[in-house]
């Protein structure tokens, strides 16, 4: 990812801030990491940039709901972003500086064997992705050489049935549940509502749900070849493609033995791609605890990935076109007799 790297309210749990005393550091030992949630909101475009932290309701008394200004540095990773601050963080005592890591993966502080050591890539930031990992909800149908199944009755070496039409087996599923404890989830947390038909006849077959991040395939040609991967955020539209203001949802992600795209509700999308966020789900096949069974990086994206440009007006212009001549099907007066009736 380049610079801006913006955050728009987005949430780290417990366990995905690291703490540790000291300043900017290319490389460095977490001391500790939270047991509360925070949300982060701001853009950084240099190093200096603030960005805005508030802690969660579920932080301890005094810093609950509390918000302080992190100054960004010029260390991250594609996982990890360090920022500093003078404000002392829950736990702490002293007075100096502190550094704050927001990491995609859980991070464990010191008298943890898997103590998590921050190694920046280089000394120019820029490198940090911060979108959430991308997933299906609950329900959602994918095609297997079984039929259409629910994505939650998935089990391990069934095989999917992917855009070109190949068969894939599937070697990892994984869940997570988010719960706004009765509030609407922030808006990265959110579920994207694609409505049926919203990208041409059936497709979806049905009303899909996708977290924000997820990308489905814009511009292949008949046979599921080209294109590329659209992250469903982009091509909101407040029609067809809707946010959804849930206060729960159930994510759920399939990865295959390659990277492919999978066919959810007929809608292509894309499988699991780790980009270290597979600890953000819980597996139930014991990969996460054996984190050799399928390295991190092992293969690329099988399609480019485009977030602007022509493609995507191209692509945004096309779905309010599909979703005016929906609204004139469904209004035209083809019956004489019952319009001079009305």
């Amino acid at each position: 990812m380049a610079l801006p790297i913006t955050f728009n309210n987005q949430t780290y749990g417990a366990g995905f801030l690291g703490i540790d005393d000291g300043g900017a550091s290319a490389g460095f030992s977490v001391d500790a990491a939270s047991t509360y949630s925070v949300s982060v909101n701001g853009t950084v475009n240099a190093v200096g940039d603030t960005v805005t932290l508030t802690y969660g309701a579920d932080a301890p008394t005094g810093y609950a709901g509390r918000s302080i200004q992190l100054t960004s540095t010029q260390y991250d990773n594609a996982n990890q972003i360090l920022f500093t601050s003078r404000d002392i963080p829950p736990g702490e005592t002293s007075v100096g500086n502190y550094r704050y890591l927001l990491s995609n993966t859980q991070v464990f502080g010191s008298g943890n064997p898997a103590r998590t050591r921050f190694t920046a890539d280089d000394n120019n930031l820029g490198t940090y992705n911060a979108q959430a990992a991308p997933c299906f909800t609950t329900g959602t149908l994918i095609r297997t050489a079984r039929g259409e199944v629910a994505v939650e009755d998935l089990v391990v070496g069934d095989l999917a049935v992917t855009a070109s039409g190949a068969l894939r087996p599937i070697t990892w599923i994984g869940r997570r549940d988010v719960d706004g404890q009765g509030h609407a989830l922030s808006h990265d947390q959110q579920p994207i509502r694609i409505r049926a038909g919203a990208f041409g006849p059936g497709l979806p077959a049905r009303d899909l749900r996708l977290s924000h991040g997820h990308p489905v395939l814009v511009g292949a040609d008949v046979d599921g070849a080209g294109g590329a991967l659209v992250p469903i955020m982009c091509l909101i539209n407040g029609t067809s493609v809707v946010r959804e203001a849930a206060t729960r949802v159930t994510y759920w992600h399939v990865e295959l033995d390659s990277h492919d795209i999978l066919l959810a509700e007929g809608l292509p999308a894309e499988s699991f791609y780790d980009m270290g966020s597979r600890v953000w789900f819980a597996g139930d096949d014991g990969v996460l605890t054996d984190p050799d069974f399928v390295p991190a990086g092992e293969h690329g994206r099988c399609r480019p990935v485009a977030v602007d440009g022509s493609l995507i007006d191209r692509e945004r212009a096309r779905l309010d076109g599909v979703f005016a001549a929906e609204l004139d099907a469904h209004g035209a007066w083809t019956d004489t007799q019952a319009w001079i009736a009305a």
